[in-house]
């Protein structure tokens, strides 16, 4: 019977390792698992010119299926200096994903620039460019130098398979943003407009659009604070090591020693 009840309590065990496992889905697992049905979907809803339903159907695939899962680790190429690792990000990022032949909306580049002077200290800002590094190069100077402009070139690139994900399954420009475990918050597209809106107009669109994704990061990064602080907290309460139970054995043995020592001082 107990050994029944150890395997019992050792199966249970490594179920709940493996169903805590099974919840770090890949990003590009789960992109792969819906991708085929939502494409038909949003093909169908694009033909009959139904934009309010093609947005339903993004918004839902992002939040049933996207949100919460991990993205998988890939290189990107800066200007100057070798391949960075996605891994090797260590704030929440805001991930942009573009190409030189998009055309921005005129206050697009300015709001992003003014939004990453602010808080460039608490996020890191990554515009990632499916472009050639001559390319990139030329876009450059329009940019924040606190933003870190990276490329693939698909020609050169070894991470075909994540990439072929990111660039294809959902398009660009995309906007991706991301806790500092690489934990995917939300997905959303780059605000459009016409293209006859005034700088004004356009930076109050786009400003408006690209804050709400930074007041996500940063409402994200005060609850693990939070979290972080009550678990300092605890480990406060428990600096020595022991758990609840190896204090009171404890206790209850230094309890025990004073009522010995007593009886004896009594018996002398």
């Amino acid at each position: 019977m107990n050994k029944l009840l150890i395997l019992g309590i050792f199966f249970l065990h490594i179920g709940n390792v493996f169903a805590q496992e099974e919840r770090k889905v890949p990003f590009s697992v789960a992109i792969s698992s819906h991708i085929v049905k939502y494409n038909y979907k949003i093909d169908a809803a694009y033909q009959d010119k139904d934009i309010e339903r093609a947005e339903f159907l993004f918004d839902s695939l992002v939040t049933n299926h996207l949100s919460g899962t991990y993205m998988d680790d890939f290189n990107v190429y800066p200007l100057k200096g070798e391949s960075i690792s996605l891994k090797d990000y260590e704030k929440p990022i805001f991930l942009i994903t573009s190409a030189s032949w998009c055309v921005p909306g005129i206050g697009e580049i300015p709001a992003l620039n003014d939004l990453v002077d602010r808080f460039h200290d608490q996020i890191d800002f990554v515009v990632l460019f499916w472009d050639s590094k001559e390319n990139l190069k030329e876009k450059a100077k329009e940019y924040n130098s606190n933003i870190q402009l990276v490329y693939i070139d698909e020609k050169t690139n070894h991470d075909s398979h994540i990439i072929n994900k990111l660039k294809h399954a959902l398009g660009f420009p995309m906007m991706y943003f991301m806790d500092e475990d690489k934990k995917i918050l939300d997905i959303r597209k780059i605000v459009t407009h016409h293209s006859s809106e005034s700088l004004s107009n356009s930076y109050n669109i786009h400003f408006n659009s690209l804050s709400k994704g930074v007041s996500l990061l940063i409402a994200n990064i005060d609850v693990s604070t939070e979290e972080s602080s009550e678990a300092t907290e605890e480990s406060k309460k428990n600096k020595d090591g022991r758990t609840d139970e190896e204090r009171d054995i404890d206790l209850e043995y230094e309890q025990y020693k004073r009522e010995r020592d007593s009886i004896n001082n009594k018996n002398r």
